[in-house]
């Protein structure tokens, strides 16, 4: 069984070099026959090779320096790698995986054969990482829980026909985090303790590179599997503890928020650029709610959410390449940016 273990790493040293308690969990593995690959980005000042370096007589690692291009560029880089595994996982540079991570991971791949991508447990010291839909009433008139293909069908966490990530059935999701079920179908996979079927079943799939901070690029994988005829699953396994911090996915500052929202939104251009039909309509209609909402509660995220809509279909509309959108979102963030600046400068 050839397993890769693939981290991306950027401006680490800013956080406190957490990479450093990630690289002890992963050096004592009770499944230590596997190949640790690091796609590192170089900023300005950063030390992060000179921790990898300490370890490099407990692991098996493996690094690529990454010159260009944001995470989807960085993921891009293990999805290449992984063709030559059998398992490949992933985690991020501020998780902390239990001794038995690998272990479990890989163990649940041989006894599940159906199942191409898998997403573990992930502990967060501030529990916000649950499955919640408001609106539900409303959302089911307008047909928002439509799946957008058949195999979707009885998932927990699906994408619709609008391309969107809807959470069916909240319960199923609370019961695994309060580990009664073993494991669950959805596609909410998080990359943070994610593993996949590798070998030819990852061939030929990339990310497109049309984000910066690569929302949702799990879900595609998922998509990517249920079109070969295999599951994506949550399961009650292989956890991972997710350190607090300033992230790509969990900001702190207001700006980098807007941006996740807007990203977030951006979600039905990806799901179109991989070839599934996305029923525009029912999703302009929903666009004039979220920006009804966003009116009503005035908040970074409603507001965000609008913002990412609109570039969606208009990227769809007009059959945008993937670093065309890239650039306008890159534009959204310089001006938000600099409003930003204006406010500040205002005030003072």
């Amino acid at each position: 069984m050839r397993v890769l273990v693939g981290l991306p790493s950027f401006n680490n040293g800013a956080l406190g070099y957490t990479i450093r308690q990630t690289l002890d969990a992963l050096s004592v593995q009770s499944f230590n026959d596997f190949k640790l690959l690091i796609v590192y980005k170089p900023s300005s000042g950063d030390r992060t090779l000179d921790i990898v370096n300490e370890f490099t007589d407990r692991l098996d690692i493996e690094i690529k320096i990454q010159n260009d291009g944001f995470f989807e560029e960085a993921v891009n880089e293990i999805l290449k790698a992984s063709i030559d595994y059998d398992i490949t996982l992933t985690t991020d540079d501020d998780a902390i995986p239990t001794r038995t991570w690998i272990e479990e991971h890989v163990k649940f791949h041989k006894n599940h054969e159906k199942v191409g991508v898998l997403s573990g447990m992930v502990i967060l010291r501030s529990q916000n990482n649950g499955c919640y839909e408001h609106l539900r009433f409303i959302k089911h008139l307008i047909g928002y829980y439509k799946p957008l293909i058949k195999e979707l069908h009885n998932y927990a966490e699906i994408i619709n026909n609008m391309g969107l990530l809807v959470c069916v059935d909240p319960k199923s999701i609370g019961a695994i985090r309060r580990y009664n079920y073993v494991y669950t179908v959805g596609v909410n996979i998080s990359g943070v303790n994610m593993s996949f079927k590798s070998g030819r079943f990852i061939d030929g799939f990339r990310l497109p590179g049309y984000t910066k901070r690569g929302i949702h690029n799990e879900k595609f994988l998922a998509l990517h599997y249920l079109k070969q005829g295999f599951h994506s699953a949550i399961f009650n396994g292989g956890f991972v503890e997710h350190l607090e911090r300033d992230s790509l996915s969990r900001p702190k500052n207001e700006i980098s928020t807007f941006m996740t929202g807007v990203e977030w939104y951006l979600m039905p251009y990806g799901v179109y650029y991989y070839g599934f039909r996305i029923n525009i309509n029912r999703l302009r209609f929903y666009e004039h709610l979220i920006k009804l909402y966003s009116v009503l509660r005035r908040t970074i995220l409603s507001q965000a959410y609008t913002v990412g809509l609109k570039l969606a279909i208009e990227a769809i509309k007009n059959s945008y390449q993937p670093k065309d959108v890239r650039q306008r979102l890159l534009k959204i963030e310089d001006i938000e940016a600099s409003k930003k600046i204006i406010n500040i400068t205002t005030s003072v």
